[in-house]
């Protein structure tokens, strides 16, 4: 491993330690006494008068021994200048705060040499930013914390007083000249200047144990293990950009799951078994969970461990829930459940020992045999089906004598009755499969955990007493007598958010077989990097074109980082942590673009509802799966022009009018029905969101609210999330143009209009000319939509296709020909109360000779649309009764 490697994984701790704000120093007089030791006299550490100075306390031991035992909990840091006082109310707060918070920092150490000396790591200097956020004066920005004048070790005299003129100058405090008092320390107790009203800087010092916070803290404390680790993973040191070594293979077989996956899934299944590192684009509602459930399960299946993270927990529920409701999973994995990851671990263990497993009826060998003939028998039935398919192409008219006489051989072997007979057949085969694969992987777990409890339970027991460890050192010493293969023998599907990651499982190179990342792009690179470590291979899942994780490091402290690390040169853009999130530097890293999938087959809206997205973001490479004639008259998409005002203070009453009126007509119309349509209320701004759930409380029981799933958030607060029916305020005006500067982000705002799965309704305030033409609301608002769907059909493409629509006319069907659906145009599609039916012309010379191959039947499948063949022979020949069967499925369907 190169120091290259190392040095970047201190500059990404760094920049996650800056951005993070790892330890609550807020009110330090709230700790307990032996945890703080403020000093007298004066400060000659930071001045580095002295490198060392002795503690004489009697908490110094206890001190000294809960920084050993609360390492990733707690650190010892040796704080200089204090803010102390009471924070004045700010709007939307109900009373005052008190501050006690230390303005500088440097992280400790305190050691026993007959007496206890404490040294501060001088090269770490660091400022409060949370703290100099809060004091700042009411109308200054935020951003002049950039302008700080960031002082270096040693400290002096020339570098306090630009820190007080600054203060002076940006803050709310008062008695700034008290900061010129330094090296010399304030006399009185803490208690009393803690307690003052008026919020002063306190020319102070105190070794303090300070709290990290829990998010944050157990990251940290791995990154800096990995700074000093002597190796990484193959996954980690692709993505440091050094060239991978050996890596160990995978087999993957996705058609012994159930569910049937589309090639890109397969490709995606493929890619994770035998390369380091892949990457998966998933624009919104294109199977990504149920493709990252699939890979686990295929993984399980031979042999392999899986660790699924995610840094929201949304993301997480997603995938365990398409673990056990869709692959009908019931044992195998952990998941961070509304307990909490670590009690759920704990229960499910302690039942585990002390209960047992019952053993299956039927063993795995018998049942994946069964499995394979099932399958066998399926893809007999679908070669028989594909070869009819050909006969009655060949069939068709025209050719001369040649072809006339090839067709009277093929039509004596054309029967179409078993060629409709054979999707019935491939239905039943398909259902028979899923159903006996499901029961495969489940008896396969029971097995695998009978052979644990009978050979290798102690360090099942083991485990789950280091999970019980109430202290992270007798946490780690539990977890080295623990044999973690074991353990992921039991459970080999890992489900945890990044930031829970620490406090279950050790910090172990190459733990998992194959480690994924859900939403990557709201992944910021440094939190990704010990999950990396844990990876024989990594798949790395997102979308490019969604929102990316929120950072607020200054680029001027980022750029400070760097050269700490690196004394000469700028930051190289591809590894900047602010502005890269781990789906990006990933995409850098890859060297053949065979480790990219896309999938492109979108589940989750109306066709009119990804429309735009689909044209302006992918490129209309999406196939919309649920593209469906005769929709709803009321549209599945509405845009309502309203005479709202943006106020000051960002709020529009108007479109907050509107939205409890439409939310109220939407309760009252599914009021008594058993199941509800959920709810979401979109703004793309803050204080339009709060706004409109402050009223929406006001207006609705939380009752009534929670019966209809009813969220009211932001766009960072949906992505990865969904809802039946989405209403919009885009609160803006024509007079608020630089506000809606914001609304052509591309990423925010294809993530504020995907949301929807049935209705989509936007209310907007702003005239759409007054936009540039390139504005992205503005195209919005003017886009073509559902234009395929209401288009009537005046003309046909042959002969063939005006008779079936005349005799489905005739039959009072309603139908439509070449209807696009799932990315495949289908020649006939007919509905008859709710229930669709394709119709695959074959044979007619011309645009309908060819038929579906059986891939596109698959495809349709997926969709929900069953497609019947219908050869033109049959037709010429009886096609009352074609039609005849065409009803009667129809009407079954």
């Amino acid at each position: 491993m190169q120091d290259s490697s190392k040095l970047l994984v201190e500059y990404f701790r760094r920049c996650y330690q800056a951005d993070n704000h790892d330890l609550s120093l807020g009110n330090v007089a709230k700790l307990a006494n032996n945890r703080r030791m403020f000093l007298s006299d004066r400060d000659f550490l930071s001045s580095e008068e002295l490198p060392r100075i002795p503690l004489v306390s009697t908490s110094v031991a206890q001190l000294s021994e809960q920084a050993e035992a609360y390492r990733k909990e707690r650190s010892l840091i040796y704080a200089v200048f204090f803010i102390s006082g009471l924070l004045p109310a700010q709007v939307g707060f109900i009373s005052k705060r008190k501050l006690c918070a230390p303005l500088l920092y440097f992280p400790a150490q305190v050691y026993c040499e007959e007496e206890y000396f404490a040294e501060i790591h001088s090269a770490d200097l660091r400022i409060n930013l949370p703290v100099l956020r809060l004091i700042l004066k009411v109308d200054v920005d935020p951003s002049v914390t950039d302008t700080f004048p960031v002082p270096s070790f040693p400290l002096d005299s020339a570098q306090v007083a630009a820190m007080g003129r600054w203060l002076e100058e940006n803050t709310q405090l008062e008695g700034i000249g008290e900061i010129g008092r330094w090296p010399n320390l304030h006399s009185s107790p803490h208690e009393e200047w803690a307690s003052r009203s008026v919020l002063r800087v306190i020319s102070a010092c105190a070794v303090l144990l300070a709290d990290r916070s829990r998010g944050s803290r157990g990251v940290i404390h791995e990154l800096r293990q990995l700074s000093q680790a002597q190796a990484y993973s193959v996954p980690l040191t692709a993505v440091l950009g050094e060239r991978s070594g050996d890596y160990l293979k995978s087999d993957s077989e996705p058609e012994m799951l159930p569910g049937l996956l589309s090639a890109a899934q397969e490709r995606a299944l493929h890619n994770a078994a035998n390369l380091p590192l892949s990457l998966i684009s998933g624009p919104p509602g294109t199977g990504k969970s149920f493709t990252i459930a699939a890979m686990a399960i295929d993984q399980m299946l031979h042999g392999g461990t899986v660790l699924v993270v995610s840094k929201t927990p949304q993301a997480i529920d997603v995938v365990r829930q398409k673990l056990r409701d869709t692959y009908g999973l019931s044992e195998g994995y952990v998941h961070a459940g509304e307990r909490g990851f670590v009690r759920s671990l704990k229960a499910h263990l302690d039942s585990l020992l002390k209960e047992g497993i019952a053993p299956p009826e039927i063993g795995t060998v018998k049942l994946k045999s069964n499995l394979k003939t099932t399958l066998k028998s399926l893809r007999r039935a679908e070669r028989r089906f594909e070869w009819a398919l050909r006969i009655a192409q060949a069939i068709g008219v025209g050719g001369g004598w040649l072809s006339a006489l090839s067709a009277r051989v093929l039509r004596r072997r054309l029967d179409t009755e078993a060629l409709w007979a054979f999707q019935d057949t491939i239905g039943h085969l398909r259902n028979c499969f899923e159903r006996q694969s499901a029961g495969y992987i489940n008896t396969y777990r029971k097995e695998t955990l009978l052979r644990l409890l009978g050979k290798e339970r102690q360090h099942l027991t083991h485990f789950h007493q280091a999970l019980r460890a109430r202290t992270s050192k007798t946490q780690a010493e539990r977890f080295a007598r623990t044999n973690m293969k074991a353990v992921l023998q039991a459970y080999p599907i890992w489900l945890a958010s990044l930031d829970e990651l620490n406090e279950i499982l050790p910090l172990s190179r190459e733990l998992f077989d194959l480690v994924i990342f859900d939403e990557s792009t709201q992944c910021d690179i440094a939190s990704a990097l010990p999950a990396l470590y844990r990876a024989k291979r990594a798949v790395v899942v997102g979308d490019g074109k969604q929102l990316r994780h929120v950072s607020f490091l200054s680029a001027q402290a980022q750029q400070r980082l760097w050269s700490e690390i690196n004394a000469s040169g700028e930051l190289p853009a591809s590894l900047s942590y602010r502005d890269q999130s781990l789906l990006d530097i990933v995409s850098d890293s890859l060297r053949s673009q065979e480790a990219v999938t896309l999938l492109d087959e979108h589940y989750r809206s109306q066709p009119e509802l990804i429309a735009f997205s689909n044209h302006a973001f992918y490129a209309d490479r999406l196939k919309v799966m649920q593209a469906r004639p005769g929709a709803s008259d009321e549209g599945a998409l509405t845009l309502h022009n309203l005479e709202g005002r943006r106020a000051k203070n960002g709020r529009n009453r108007v479109e907050k009018d509107w939205v409890i009126e439409r939310l109220r007509e939407h309760m009252d119309r599914y009021v008594d029905s058993p199941v509800k349509p959920t709810v979401g209320v979109l703004s793309p701004y803050r204080e339009q969101a709060d706004y409109l759930a402050v009223e929406l409380g006001k207006a609705f029981s939380a009752k009534k609210l929670s019966s209809f799933s009813v969220r009211v958030a932001t766009p960072y607060g949906f992505q990865g999330d969904e809802r039946d029916v989405m209403l919009l305020s885009l609160a803006v005006d024509s007079q608020s143009l630089r506000a809606a500067t914001y609304l052509n982000r591309a990423d925010m705002f294809n993530v504020a209009v995907t949301r929807a799965k049935e209705r989509q309704l936007v209310a907007y305030s702003v005239n759409p000319d007054s936009l540039p033409n390139e504005h992205l609301l503005r195209r919005y608002l003017t886009f073509s939509l559902g234009a395929g769907s209401k288009a009537s059909q005046k003309a046909f493409p042959c002969e063939f296709a005006r008779e079936v629509s005349a005799g489905l006319k005739q039959a009072h069907i309603r139908h439509w020909i070449a209807f696009p659906i799932a990315g495949q145009r289908i020649d006939v599609v007919c509905e008859y109360r709710g229930h669709i039916l394709g119709v695959d012309l074959i044979g007619y010379p011309g645009e309908y000779r060819q038929h579906f191959t059986i891939q596109t039947y698959k495809v349709l499948y997926r969709a929900g649309v069953k497609v019947l063949p219908l050869p033109y022979v049959s037709w010429s020949q009886d096609r009352r009764d074609c039609l005849r069967r065409i009803l009667e499925v129809l009407k079954q369907e």
